[in-house]
């Protein structure tokens, strides 16, 4: 479109505007009016759907925290339960009578075994002194004698790997 084209104004479009000048403002403001209630309207409706997804949105939190607290809550109490206390106090009290075994089956110097001994002597005493904590009298595990298996003399590389462990310990 070239200059003399945009600077063109027909004569009759002129005419028109300028007879129904009142009409056409007429329309214009009626025409802003509406979009403007439209624009009221389409922003009132967001603004509630706005406020309702919000409000799901924090039930749906409010549930989700609810269910983690009681999951926490019952695996707190799984832990906490006297019943699985006692197997892990009796897990712990197993594992270190077979470290204790295990220490005096091994070719190692002979203080160690004593230091073993005494650890050993130690887990009775404490044993000796909870055996009756958190349980009933007439239930609870029975206690059990565990008695070391006494080592082969058949080997004869044993002998000269705890004797020559002695002398490098001396």
């Amino acid at each position: 479109m070239s200059e003399k084209d945009k600077s063109y104004v027909d004569p009759m479009l002129e005419k028109f505007l300028r007879d129904n000048k009142e009409m056409i403002e007429r329309l214009f403001k009626e025409e802003r009016e509406m979009m403007n209630d439209f624009f009221k309207e389409e922003k009132d409706f967001f603004k509630g759907t706005f406020e309702e997804e919000c409000k799901r949105s924090e039930e749906f939190a409010k549930e989700q925290k609810k269910k983690a607290k009681d999951a926490a809550q019952e695996t707190f109490n799984a832990f906490t339960d006297p019943e699985v206390q006692r197997h892990f106090m009796a897990m712990g009290m197993e594992f270190v009578m077979a470290m204790t075994a295990l220490m005096k089956a091994m070719p190692i110097p002979d203080n160690i075994k004593d230091m073993a001994d005494k650890a050993e002597k130690a887990r009775k005493g404490a044993a000796g002194n909870t055996s009756g904590a958190g349980r009933s009298k007439t239930s609870g595990p029975e206690k059990i004698e565990i008695k070391p298996v006494p080592k082969k003399k058949s080997s004869s590389s044993a002998k000269q790997k705890t004797s020559s462990a002695e002398k490098e310990s001396d």
